[in-house]
Formats: structure tokens, sequence, C-alpha cells
């Protein structure tokens, strides 16, 4: 377990709550990640107030795509785009529902959506919309069926993360499970060694916490075996060597491969950090997003748990299995209304890629996710003054429960470690 982290039973009803959503905020709260206020706003508007404007139908579209439901969110936002006459406006709307469409595997979807919103002058990278167009008549992630369960024992090596065996295309590798990437990742050298279907044109350019970017293509793996699962055409980003590196408390840890976020959404999974298992059931992502207590959303891609600073609602922080540290950044930090950080001398990030940042440090502060708090003697800031996240929380806070990512209501559970 995590030094310095002191975890307890923080329910819900002590957790101070903002004041309710209206006209005059919505779009901010939205931003601030208040999905479900706002959505109870908008619901409660008279219908004709709704159904004749594109910029609420708009908002409303992109908090059901937050919750993961896109089939409430495509007849809402297709009314929208039907609506809006300011091309950009239209084009983000259009963006929207291809994010939506990949979030379901809807690639033939997505890209034609996708090439609506750079016909409207939003600027998308042309290798993205390639890789969209070579996915069309892909089925990815085939093979598991519904309920089909399995697991396997993980091990953290040097560092603090999620480490399970892998079969790709025959060959046998380790890979860490990663929530806070976007796509599953390899490395160009491990790519050309398991003979990974690289897709042409698809050129794009990714990051990490550093917030350096770096060149990255798209392919797809014809055979992924994992924990017992057998699955085919799995999409993957191809990265650089020297950009997939973790950088951990005992220094950087290259790996050939981690299993991100839009494989991942297609399991439940039940992680036990104290036994070191990790246990996955198929499920079917594509339903109806209706929990009242859902505290897992979607935004551009990456996922978001929704929680408390210092027993404050609410905030967001990045859910983030392949991340170490549990922190804030300096956005959140403002957002939280707390004192500015002191500032340490440049170390490495800590996550994909290497860099040297200024860190900075707040001492004592508390973060609230899942029914439980855990109080840090020391927490580190990442400069991101611009961030959208208020914070990530990585292993240094989940590694103290038994943690279910639960993607068929979008609930994170937590349980204490036996």
């Amino acid at each position: 377990m995590t030094p310095g982290v002191n975890v307890f039973v923080l329910p819900a009803k002590v957790v101070r709550v903002p004041p309710p959503t209206g006209g005059f905020n919505a779009e901010d709260r939205f931003q601030r990640g208040h999905y479900l206020e706002v959505q109870h706003y908008l619901e409660g508007l008279p219908p004709a107030d709704l159904e004749s404007n594109p910029a609420r139908l708009s908002l409303y579209g992109r908090v059901l795509l937050a919750r993961g439901d896109f089939e409430a969110a495509w007849h809402v936002l297709e009314r929208a785009r039907s609506l809006e006459k300011r091309t950009l406006k239209r084009a983000e709307i259009e963006w929207a529902l291809a994010q939506g469409a990949i979030l379901w595997n809807d690639f033939a979807s997505a890209h034609d959506y996708a090439a609506d919103a750079v016909r409207d002058g939003y600027g998308l990278v042309p290798g993205f919309v390639n890789f969209l167009a070579a996915m069309r008549d892909v089925d990815a992630y085939a093979g598991p069926a519904f309920g089909e369960e399995h697991g396997a024992d993980f091990d953290v090596h040097r560092f603090n993360l999620i480490r399970i065996p892998v079969r790709v295309n025959d060959m046998d590798s380790a890979a860490v499970v990663d929530s806070g990437a976007v796509y599953t990742i390899v490395s160009e050298s491990f790519a050309r060694q398991t003979h990974i279907r690289e897709i042409p044109n698809s050129q794009a350019s990714g990051r990490g916490l550093h917030k350096q970017e770096f060149p990255v293509t798209f392919g797809v793996i014809e055979k992924l075996d994992f924990a017992g699962f057998s699955v085919r055409d799995v999409p993957v980003m191809l990265m650089p060597d020297e950009a997939l590196m973790f950088e951990t408390t005992r220094g950087p840890f290259p790996v050939p491969m981690v299993l991100g976020l839009h494989l991942l959404k297609e399991f439940t999974a039940d992680i036990d950090y104290r036994a070191r298992t990790i246990r996955f059931t198929r499920e079917d992502f594509r339903v109806p997003k209706r929990a009242t207590d859902q505290n897992l959303f979607f935004h551009a891609g990456r996922l978001f748990v929704r929680g408390s600073i210092d027993r404050n609602g609410f905030y967001q922080f990045l859910l983030d299995t392949g991340s170490e540290p549990t922190l804030l950044t300096s956005a959140g930090l403002q957002r939280a209304s707390l004192p500015p950080s002191n500032k340490v001398s440049p170390k490495q990030v800590y996550g994909l890629g290497k860099t040297m940042v200024e860190w900075g440090r707040v001492g004592q502060v508390t973060l609230g996710i899942a029914g439980y708090g855990a109080r840090f003697t020391d927490m580190v800031v990442k400069d991101d003054d611009a961030a959208f996240e208020d914070g990530i929380v990585g292993a240094s806070m989940l590694d103290h429960f038994q943690a279910r990512i639960d993607f068929v209501g979008m609930i994170l559970t937590l349980e204490r470690g036996r």
C-alpha cells in the first residue's frame, strides 16, 4: 500500500454539492463534469424550449454521450444538426456524433460524420479520418461472447502498475492495463515483430501526461490473447519506441504494449490489487445508461471518475490504471480554491513518454471517489493550467481497494482490500 495515504469511508451525504444548474452556467457546468446536473436542468425545461434550440440540443446530446449512451444521443444530436445554421457549430455537432460512433465501434458512421465535420471546417488530422475509413468493414473486438469471464494474475514488476501476459498474433509478451490510454498502444518495433497490419496514410500525433506530442500511426491486431480471451481485429496506435516508456519512481521502464480504454470498455474489470488478480467479463457496452449513481463518464475519448476534493463536489479525475501517482492538476487546484503548490526541482513525468517538467506539491488533501476518501499527506501537482481534468486517480489510491470498473452502468465501485 502507498505510504502517506489514509483511506476511510466517505459517504456521499457528507460531500457538499454545488448549487443547481441554470441556463446561465449550463455549458460551464458541463465543462466541469457536472453531467447529471446539466441533464436534470435540460430535461426540466419545457419540451418546446429544448426541441427548438440547437445549442441546448447540442449540449443535451453531449451530456448523453458523456454518459456513454450513443443511441439516445444520436437522435438528439441529429436534431441539433438539422436546426443549426452556423457551419462551425454544425461541424462541432458532427464531430460529437463521430466520437459517439467510435465508442460504439461503428467506424463507418464515425467516418461519415468525421468527413462531414471536416467539410464544415472542423480541424481533424487526415490520418485519423483515413484510420476510420480503413475500419469501416472491420468487426472490431470480435470473438468473446457476452457473459464470457476469465481472470489472470498480474505482476507489478518494478512499478506499481497492472502488467499481464498477452499473446499478439501468436507471439508472447506482456502489456500494462492502462485505462488512461484512449487506444491500445504498441511500440513500432513490437508491431514489426508481431506483424501488426499498419493502416496506410494514418499518421497522427499523440501525447501522454507530459503534453509533448509524438507521431503515431494506426493499425489492427489480427488476434490478441489475454486473460483467457481471444479477441480478433483490435485497433491499435503504433508509437515510437522512445515514446512508449513509463516513468516510475524507480526510473524509466519500457513496455511493448498497453491495453487501452477503447478495448477495456468491452469488459467489466474486477481488480484486486492486494491479491494481484484481475478478472474480465465480456459485456455489451452499447446499452442505455440510466444509473442514478453513475460516476464514470467519457470526454474526448477518455474516462473520468466523478469525485470530491476536501469534501466539496464535484470534480472530475482521469481514471488511469496506467499511472502510479494520484495527483491534482494546477487547473484543478485553482478550481478547488486550494493554495498554490510549492514548486520542486524538475523531474521526469510519470506515464507514457519522457520529458522534463516542473512538479508542484500540496499537503493534506482529501480526494473522494465511490464512497471512499483518501487523505494524502503529500500530493503531486501536475502543472497544466488548461487541463480539462482536475486530477488523475492512479495506483497510489486504487491499490488500497478491490476495484470494479463496470462499463455497462458506467460505475466505479470500490471495496477495501481484504
